[in-house]
């Protein structure tokens, strides 16, 4: 008879931690399963380019998300977009410095300028009217983080430590910017 008790009560406590477990307040347009659907899963795959690779292409995706949130921050009018993309100048102005160290301790030259397409696209979208960049602004956002997650992933699980200890800190930043973003667009209704 103790045994059925215990059972029951047993039971009662699974099924109410498994209810009471996702209680936070989530659009649906940003779960961890959406996340996964959207971002290949590349953790277990070397993507065969080298830590000089990885390391100029982090630089790279850097420079351009910090010019696009500062251009973000000075050009939108939505108060939520314009908080989002200070939040990027912030973040990738710490990380980008934190890549200057580590390219400095590996002996790896970083690029000093964007490349002449993304410089183009930065021209381009400093003549959009504001609405039609907003919503370029957040869709590229969710896109270009997307390719970061991807990028950081694969180089949080192979190589030199203090590589993976890098591309593990810029792939948390990247996987917060990416739901932060899809929030914003599902809220904006682009």
């Amino acid at each position: 008879m103790k045994n059925k008790h215990l059972l029951a009560i047993f039971s009662l406590l699974v099924i109410s931690f498994s209810a009471c477990r996702n209680t936070d307040k989530i659009n649906a347009a940003t779960t961890d399963s959406t996340i996964a659907e959207v971002i290949p899963d590349s953790a277990d795959i070397n993507r065969g380019g080298t830590m000089t690779t990885f390391l100029q292409e982090a630089a790279t995706d850097g420079m351009m998300e910090l010019a696009l949130g500062k251009l973000a921050a000075e050009k939108s009018t939505n108060k939520l977009i314009k908080k989002y993309a200070e939040g990027m100048v912030k973040d990738h102005t710490k990380i980008a410095s934190e890549l200057k160290t580590l390219a400095e301790r590996k002996k790896v030259a970083l690029p000093a300028r964007l490349p002449a397409a993304d410089l183009k696209h930065l021209e381009e979208l400093k003549n959009m009217d504001v609405a039609a960049f907003e919503k370029h602004y957040i869709g590229m956002m969710i896109k270009d983080n997307a390719k970061a997650i991807d990028l950081y992933k694969s180089a949080s699980v192979t190589g030199d430590y203090k590589v993976r200890g890098f591309a593990t800190k810029a792939l948390r930043m990247s996987e917060r910017h990416f739901k932060r973003a899809n929030e914003i667009n599902a809220d904006a209704g682009y």
